[in-house]
C-alpha cells in the first residue's frame, strides 16, 4: 500500500521561506513522506505558482540530499557519496516550463523503490527547481533554486537509532548561573527521525536525589547516517548554593504501532561553582 502525507516542514522555514519569496514562486508540496515498499512506484504531482509580474521559466532536476546539523544540503551528482541517497529514484517531467503570472504548472513524477537495497532503509532525495527570468524579459539573468523534498520509506525493517556522545555539562564562563549542556546526537539507524517521535526531558537534582528543576528535550529531525550537535541552556535559580548537582536525561524515541519505543537514561553528576 503507498502512503503519501506532507511532513512538518517547519524545519524548512528559514531554509525555503527566503528563497520562494526572492524567487517568485510558490512551491507545493515544500516536503513529502511515501511509504514504498521495494519492487514498487508511486507517481503524482508538484505544482509550481508564479507569484511574480513577469513570466519566468522553471527548469527541473533531482539531486540527493542529506541534512547535516538537521539542515537540507542539495548533493550535486560528483559529490554524492551518501549511502542513503535517493537520487536514481526519482523522474520528474517536463524538465522545463514557462510559468506566466498568477499562472500555476504541474510537474509529474515517479518514485521508484528498487527490489534490492544496500544498505537497507530509507532515501532521501529531491525535485529542484531553477527560476529564472524569461530569456525575452531578461536584461540580466539571475536565477533562484527552490526544491521539494522527498523521505522515501520502503517499510520493513527499518526505524531510526539514536545515539548521544560526547556528552558534557558545564558552566559559562561570563556567567556561571548560565549551565550549558551539550550531546553529539547520531542517528545510526536507517531511517529519519522526526522532532514529533521524540519526548524528552532532563531533570536536575542535587547530590542527595531531591528535585531542583526540569525542562523539555528540544530535539530536531536527523537522517540515518548523520549527526548533529544539540545544545541546551539551563537557568540556575538565584538562591541554589554551590555543589554537586545530577542532570539526569530521559529521552523516548516513538515507533510504528507494536514495536517497542527506544529508551535512553543518562544520568551526569556535575560540580556547579557559583
Amino acid at each position: 500500500m503507498h502512503k503519501a502525507s506532507v511532513w512538518t516542514a517547519v524545519f524548512l522555514a528559514s531554509v525555503l521561506f527566503s528563497t520562494l519569496a526572492w524567487a517568485g514562486v510558490a512551491l507545493s508540496p515544500m516536503v513529502t513522506e511515501i511509504v514504498l515498499p521495494p519492487g514498487s512506484t508511486h507517481e503524482d504531482v508538484i505544482s509550481i505558482t508564479n507569484t511574480g509580474k513577469e513570466p519566468i521559466i522553471v527548469e527541473a532536476s533531482v539531486l540527493g540530499f542529506m541534512a547535516p546539523e538537521g539542515v537540507p544540503s542539495l548533493l550535486e551528482p560528483e559529490l554524492d557519496r551518501y549511502p542513503y541517497s535517493g537520487r536514481g529514484l526519482l523522474t520528474i517531467e517536463p524538465q522545463e516550463q514557462t510559468v506566466q503570472p498568477g499562472e500555476t504548472v504541474l510537474f509529474r513524477y515517479r518514485a521508484s523503490m528498487p527490489e534490492e537495497l544496500d544498505p537497507y532503509g530509507g532515501r532521501y532525495v529531491a525535485a529542484v527547481f531553477r527560476v529564472k527570468p524569461s530569456a525575452a524579459e531578461a536584461q540580466v539573468v539571475i536565477s533562484a533554486q527552490v526544491a521539494s523534498l522527498f523521505m522515501l520509506n520502503p517499510g520493513g525493517k527499518v526505524a531510526p537509532h539514536l545515539a548521544f556522545d560526547h556528552i558534557q555539562v558545564y558552566q559559562a564562563e561570563d556567567d556561571p548561573r548560565e549551565v550549558i549542556l551539550e550531546a553529539q546526537i547520531t542517528n545510526d539507524g536507517n531511517l529519519h527521525c522526526t522532532k514529533d517521535q521524540i519526548w524528552g526531558v532532563i531533570h536536575v537534582a542535587d547530590q542527595d536525589g531531591y528535585f531542583v528543576d526540569e525542562f523539555p528535550v528540544r530535539t530536531r529531525y536527523t537522517l540515518p547516517g548523520t549527526s548533529h550537535l544539540y545544545r541546551e541552556t539551563w537557568r540556575a535559580p538565584e538562591t541554589l548554593p554551590s555543589g554537586t548537582y545530577q542532570f539526569r536525561w530521559t529521552i523516548l524515541v516513538f515507533g510504528p504501532a507494536g514495536t517497542e519505543s527506544q529508551r535512553y537514561f543518562i544520568t551526569m553528576p556535575v560540580e556547579l561553582n557559583f
